[in-house]
């Protein structure tokens, strides 16, 4: 039996011109996948976006789009990857921070989240990117969970030693 060659696989550019599909036709699907995410259609919108993602790696919305629909759907551990990659493209990409610190608030890991949300904070001192307006919300309702957890009592824990041990 022999050992198949090689094959090459073309670029991205490169299969997207293959595929016949130009820059403005991919503006399209996006165009198109943004509102499906926009309707709720979260299954189609996240195939449409995986699809461009393969088609633009080197884009940091393409990640961040990806990222921001399993978070919707509330597959935190799955899209945290997805946003991560696009904050390596881009570190001043506030939804991918806003979204990653949702997955991580999620997943209970409290300091990640607020390194991402005081990261977005700090990039938009004017307030006006509407990534950084829900920062300073999920930040300020991080405030209000954590004051009236130490109002409850609930900062604390008692330890209580077993009997058996002495």
């Amino acid at each position: 039996m022999s050992t198949p060659e090689k094959v090459d696989t073309p670029e991205p550019a490169d299969l997207a011109s293959t595929l016949g599909l130009t820059p403005e036709a991919l503006d399209t699907v996006e165009q198109l996948a943004t509102a499906l995410y926009a309707e709720g259609q979260l299954e189609s919108a996240l195939k449409l976006f995986k699809g461009l993602l393969i088609l633009r790696p080197d884009r940091a919305d393409s990640w961040s789009a990806v990222g921001a629909v399993l978070t919707r759907m509330e597959q935190y551990e799955e899209a945290i990857p997805y946003l991560s990659a696009a904050l390596e493209l881009d570190k001043e990409h506030t939804a991918a921070l806003v979204n990653r610190a949702e997955c991580y608030l999620a997943l209970g890991q409290a300091e990640e989240a607020a390194r991402d949300l005081d990261r977005a904070i700090e990039l938009d001192p004017r307030e006006e990117d509407p990534a950084s307006h829900r920062a300073r919300q999920l930040v300020w309702a991080m405030a209000q969970f954590f004051e009236e957890a130490h109002r409850e009592g609930l900062d604390t824990a008692e330890v209580v030693e077993d009997e058996g041990e002495s």
